[in-house]
């Protein structure tokens, strides 16, 4: 009888484990640069799964399946499809600067160059909703005045900061 009740209070205590798809990006400002630098951190594990659907191929990272030079491609690749900055005047030049793995994360280090003057700064960022819808994404743009965050989700990708 004992064993009936403590087998009855299991469902009770146990909890299914909810997966969280976060990403975080630092984007700095730099006006004497015309430059926006940026450093995305991300889950190895999701941005595998994401990269792989997004090139149609089994990619694995951390230790990397394919040499240097095609993974820098894949990744310069998805970070160009899925992080945009939007300018009414010229467009920016992208640069993909590299990746790096830390414990879980891969961090990837890009930027946009050749930024001209303006008012506002648009961007969207939808990196990894194709492969999870629940994914946000939180880019905190950091300018020598201050620095603003903002959250990115499937329905709200697109973000705008004035000057």
């Amino acid at each position: 009888m004992r064993f009936l009740f403590f087998l009855c209070l299991i469902p009770l205590f146990s909890s299914s484990t909810h997966k969280y798809y976060v990403s975080t990006t630092d984007m700095f400002f730099k006006p004497e640069q015309n430059q926006l630098q940026l450093v995305v951190r991300v889950f190895t594990d999701d941005f595998t799964t994401s990269l792989s659907r997004f090139t149609s191929t089994e990619i694995k990272l951390d230790p990397d399946q394919f040499s240097e030079t095609v993974i820098s491609a894949h990744i310069s690749a998805y970070f160009q499809q899925y992080f945009q900055i939007k300018s009414p005047k010229s467009q920016p030049v992208f640069s993909f600067v590299g990746w790096e793995y830390k414990k879980d994360q891969t961090i990837l280090y890009a930027s946009f160059d050749s930024l001209p003057k303006m008012t506002k700064l648009e961007w969207f960022n939808s990196f990894m909703m194709d492969v999870f819808p629940d994914q946000k994404n939180i880019v905190t743009f950091i300018t020598p005045k201050g620095k603003k965050s903002y959250l990115h989700t499937k329905d709200r990708i697109y973000a705008k900061y004035n000057f």
